[in-house]
């Protein structure tokens, strides 16, 4: 049987129905069960420079015969999807792909035809009888970046991940209010239900034959971030609804990452590469009814009063486009900035001097152009190759919310060398205005967070010579600031693209480089004070976070341009 005849066969198993009509399990399902849930992970590691700290490169537990379940290593990308295996007599389902492109990395096409090659031995079935189907449950690059090492392979489909391909293989003829019944064979059935919210594609599987419901990124022990607030209350009214009016029987449901801690409403942080305590996957009925209820309180209340909420094992995150804008004319303060000079006159980063608590509890970095000076020419410096001074500005009082908000496009500050607070040299007035959007906005808790574990920082461009013998790209690296005390540290460093390696095409990889705001955890290096970057750093090794091309570069530090300690950033770090 040749692959399109496999296709077509498949095809005959995909039935569409509206979200009123019955969707019934078919009999006979029972051999599937029982499952079995892992209770652990392999959940990253110290220092992911390690020898062996990528390998496995994938955690495969079985909770039966026919279902497994795949996790990412999180020294491979720290997002470490779960990925989910279905089979049936007739088909396989793949549920996402992975975070990584290249199979050097996570040979992801390999491992799943491992498993079934298994699989057939063990039901003494040949591999051409089995069509792999590669499925989503949604279109971001952590659960799709696998898709092509899949492409052109035999007995391999692969479901797009627009909402018309989506649509049109599950026959979800009335997006999102269709359900769609899809049947692996006559005894493994599953239902797609459309769920739009946190991605305007997602959708959520049903598995009769063990009860497992698979949400994505919709619902998971971590941080729900809803992209479209209105689309993601009735997605998950409608998931609810489906649920209770065909009374089915809901196991457990599996999302795709763990990001909560054992400790209740305490998350590791974004980028976290080692959860040694994490908390387990498999979630209840109970809290998909809690995030229901938060939805449709919120929606009830309105948009000035939408707000991000902590819940035991889930935090619920709307992105700041879902939310309202911050209090206007309040974190009314003198508001202290770095000034970081480009390499094209006038046009320089600007980092806000933070503290953890309010007026000042954002650390804020923008792209700015420096006009209007009381000085001709401006006085910045030309040579931006050796930067080992401060550039501070101190405005007048406004807020900072204001500035947040978009209110604020520019502003008159006076320019000094040096830092304003520490006897710092006045140079004259000039304004600032600013280039929208603002690159980094984080608010600092006072709260008990889990802190940055290895050193993290973010890169901002500088300068790219690359084009030149010099071959370097020139960067501002800000340390990123989380857990009390802190500290706040700039450094200025070169890349050599060279001394990376990445998965990516070498003609692409400048490009990557240069996105501003990357951020890069120096394995091996403690997030401490004591052991941050400074010039004596020399040669540091990072690996670029989030990254599906798995990059890793060699860092030479130039020079420390500032460091305080926090919580309230004034002292430097040398006290």
């Amino acid at each position: 049987m040749n692959n399109i005849h496999l296709l077509s066969v498949i095809l005959i198993g995909i039935v569409s129905s509206h979200l009123n009509d019955p969707f019934v399990c078919p009999s006979g399902y029972s051999n599937y069960l029982p499952v079995k849930l892992p209770t652990s992970w392999i959940n990253g590691s110290m220092n992911c420079f390690d020898k062996g700290a990528t390998r496995p490169d994938l955690d495969i537990f079985p909770i039966n015969n026919d279902t497994y379940i795949l996790r990412e290593n999180k020294c491979i990308n720290y997002e470490a999807p779960f990925m989910y295996l279905l089979f049936s007599n007739d088909t396989v389902l793949l549920i996402d792909s992975g975070a990584t492109v290249s199979f050097i990395s996570l040979p992801i096409q390999q491992h799943v035809e491992t498993l079934i090659t298994h699989w057939c031995i063990n039901n003494k079935k040949e591999r051409a009888d089995l069509e792999l189907v590669v499925a989503h449950t949604h279109n971001h690059d952590d659960h799709t970046a696998g898709d092509v090492q899949f492409k052109y392979k035999l007995f391999t489909t692969i479901v797009n991940t627009s909402v018309e391909e989506v649509s049109r293989y599950f026959h979800l003829d009335n997006w999102p209010n269709t359900i769609g019944t899809y049947d692996l064979n006559n005894q493994r059935r599953l239902a797609i239900i459309p769920i739009p919210g946190h991605e305007d594609s997602a959708i959520a599987f049903y598995d009769c034959a063990t009860g497992l419901l698979i949400t994505g990124d919709s619902l998971l022990p971590g941080r729900l971030y809803i992209a479209n607030f209105s689309a993601n209350v009735e997605s998950i009214s409608r998931l609810v609804n489906f649920i209770e009016s065909n009374r089915l029987n809901v196991t457990s449901i599996l999302g795709a990452h763990i990001e909560m801690t054992q400790e209740n409403t305490i998350d590791y942080p974004i980028g976290a590469t080692y959860q040694p305590k994490e908390r387990l996957l498999n979630m209840s009925l109970d809290q998909l009814h809690q995030l229901n209820n938060e939805l449709q309180q919120q929606w009830k209340d309105g948009f000035s009063h939408r707000h991000k909420t902590y819940y035991d094992t889930f935090i619920f995150d709307p992105k700041p486009s879902e939310l309202p804008p911050l209090p206007p004319n309040e974190r009314m303060s003198v508001h202290g900035f770095i000034l970081l000079p480009l390499d094209k006159l006038g046009y320089v980063w600007i980092s806000h001097k933070p503290m953890f608590r309010a007026p000042h509890d954002f650390q804020l970095t923008f792209l700015a152009l420096i006009t209007n000076s009381t000085v001709n020419p401006l006085p910045l410096p030309t040579n931006i190759t050796q930067i080992n001074s401060q550039w501070t500005i101190q405005p007048e009082q406004w807020s900072l919310n204001n500035l947040i908000n978009g209110n604020i496009t520019e502003f008159r500050t006076k320019l000094y060398t040096g830092n304003f607070e520490q006897s710092g040299r006045y140079l004259c007035d000039v304004t600032v205005n600013i280039i929208r959007p603002l690159l980094t906005v984080v608010q600092l808790n006072e709260s008990d967070v889990e802190p940055y574990q290895p050193l993290r920082y973010s890169s901002y461009l500088l300068s790219n010579s690359t084009a030149t013998t010099d071959k370097q790209i020139h960067f501002y690296l800000l340390h990123q600031i989380r857990a009390q005390p802190d500290f706040d540290s700039i450094v200025h460093v070169v890349i050599n693209p060279a001394n990376c390696t990445s998965d990516i095409n070498r003609s692409e990889l400048n490009n990557l480089l240069q996105q501003n705001g990357n951020e890069w955890a120096f394995h091996g290096i403690d997030n401490e004070i004591g052991t941050r970057l400074t010039r004596a750093s020399e040669f540091v090794r990072a690996q670029l976070l989030g990254d599906i091309y798995s990059t890793v570069c060699t860092m030479y530090v130039i020079a420390e341009i500032q460091c305080t300690m926090g919580p309230d950033f004034y002292d430097t770090c040398d006290v």
